[in-house]
């Protein structure tokens, strides 16, 4: 029996997202997936990111024949049926390789985008894992010929032809929009989603509160302990540009969350702000803190720019990067496995802000002091 069946082939190649009332359950942090229990299906609906109310793709999950029989005696055309657990998967970005590692199923994996980028464990190419080419140019012969039960996607690619070649060749396509949503834990959230397809649903859940419980701890602390903030900057100059988060997204809200003084926290910006460098001497010249820079040592950062000696963060020593998980090739863990752990990188950032909130053992999991 195929693990897919297109219930309305014609919906999927070219009408648009069918418009329903977007409902998140009280309580859910993600606001770009539902996950509805039914009797006989596990019932997961995307929403499109950028048109609220619309549907990206409905899915109807069953284990067993008699599941399936009962949509189509109920004659259910709004979405797909796909068979669970799924057993082989193709994926295009390497942060999905964090959610299918923390569920144990990266053995899954039958093709991967640029496998050089990835930094957790995944079958080699010996072992059936292909190598897909680039994320924005996803080789779709290559992905017909690993014999994939599904893709999975990230929404900024759902716009070639990749995603249409696939529907035509029957094989399902899995949105996994984790990276459009604003704050930490709602991207931690999509491992419920990747777990409903694994028919790991109790697994996932029981990660997801655990990370939360973790995270909001801290938050707590860093609340009622910190009394002077100390502020930071991030980011570095890039071809002449310096881009910084605003304090709307992901890693602004971390910064935030930390206890941080954060020039660009109530910025609404969606997205990254680019700056030139004496916009950021004029505002973060005294910054205590500087994380997330690109450089490994303080002498590349001074050869990448003179002026970043101007800083107060350099000159005291206080600069950071999240290469401590990464490899020569460029594959960095803080771009897979952060994305289900928000709580570690949260700890890392009051380490650097506020040694003394955490145990004087502690030893950092993404962050390196540059030396």
């Amino acid at each position: 029996m195929k693990r897919l069946l297109y219930i309305l082939p014609l919906l999927l190649l070219g009408c648009a997202p069918t418009a329903i009332q977007h409902v998140i359950p009280e309580g859910q942090y993600a606001q770009g997936f539902t996950i509805t229990e039914h009797d006989y299906c596990t019932e997961v609906v995307i929403f499109d990111p950028w048109e609220k109310g619309k549907v990206m793709q409905r899915y109807y999950l069953v284990k067993d024949s008699q599941s399936e029989s009962r949509l189509h005696s109920e004659a259910l055309t709004d979405g797909l049926i796909v068979n669970v657990p799924i057993r082989r998967l193709a994926a295009t970005s390497c942060t999905h390789i964090g959610f299918l590692s923390a569920l144990n199923e990266t053995h899954s994996l039958c093709g991967i985008c640029s496998p050089y980028l990835v930094y957790n464990t995944i079958p080699s190419a010996a072992e059936g894992c292909a190598d897909l080419g680039d994320a924005m140019q996803v080789n779709p012969e290559r992905v017909l010929l690993t014999h994939p039960e599904a893709v999975m996607i990230s929404t900024y690619a759902q716009g070639d032809g990749v995603r249409q070649y696939l529907e035509k060749a029957s094989i399902p396509v899995i949105y996994n929009n984790e990276w459009t949503e604003a704050t930490p834990l709602a991207r931690a959230e999509w491992i419920r989603l990747i777990g409903a397809f694994y028919d790991k649903q109790a697994l996932a859940d029981s990660i997801f509160h655990t990370v939360e419980s973790n995270y909001l701890e801290l938050c707590d602390k860093v609340q009622k302990e910190v009394t002077t903030r100390r502020s930071l900057m991030a980011g570095g100059n890039f071809r002449g540009t310096w881009y910084m988060p605003s304090g709307k997204v992901y890693t602004g809200r971390l910064y935030h969350d930390a206890g941080a003084d954060y020039y660009y926290e109530n910025d609404s910006t969606n997205g990254s702000i680019p700056l030139s460098i004496e916009t950021v001497l004029l505002n973060f010249r005294d910054a205590d803190v500087w994380v997330n820079s690109t450089a490994r040592t303080m002498k590349e950062l001074r050869d990448i720019d003179e002026k970043h000696t101007w800083f107060r963060s350099y000159k005291n020593g206080e600069v950071y990067n999240f290469l401590r998980r990464s490899t020569e090739y460029g594959a960095n863990d803080f771009w897979e496995s952060a994305v289900v752990y928000p709580d570690r990188i949260l700890q890392d950032l009051v380490w650097v802000l506020y040694p003394d909130l955490m145990p004087q053992d502690y030893q950092p999991y993404y962050t390196n002091r540059l030396k």
